[in-house]
């Protein structure tokens, strides 16, 4: 049972190399992949990653119908995502800034 658990280990270590093997970012290119909406609706029916011009880029598309009944997908993209909202910026201190 050991030996089980230890190739099931392997295996899944050997996946997981192939996958990021697999979706390594080039240039130009994007790869997109369906996202769990989780209840919320107005999230994105696909999310992923591209490299466009040397730089990440988070890409969201959504699953849309014209007034006319045509079906086509809408998206966003942008700057991937830093998890503090505004950018990261240098902070600049003087010695007149230093109250001591």
């Amino acid at each position: 049972m050991e030996e089980d658990a230890l190739q099931h280990l392997h295996f899944s270590e050997t996946l997981k190399q192939e996958k990021q093997v697999a979706y390594e970012m080039r240039e130009g290119k994007l790869s997109l992949f369906t996202n769990d909406k989780e209840g919320n609706e107005k999230r994105p029916d696909f999310t992923g990653k591209g490299l466009f011009d040397g730089k990440e880029v988070h890409i969201s598309l959504w699953k849309t119908v014209s007034k006319n009944g045509t079906k086509y997908l809408s998206g966003d993209i942008q700057p991937p995502y830093n998890g503090g909202g505004s950018p990261r910026r240098e902070a600049t201190v003087s010695a007149d800034d230093v109250p001591f």
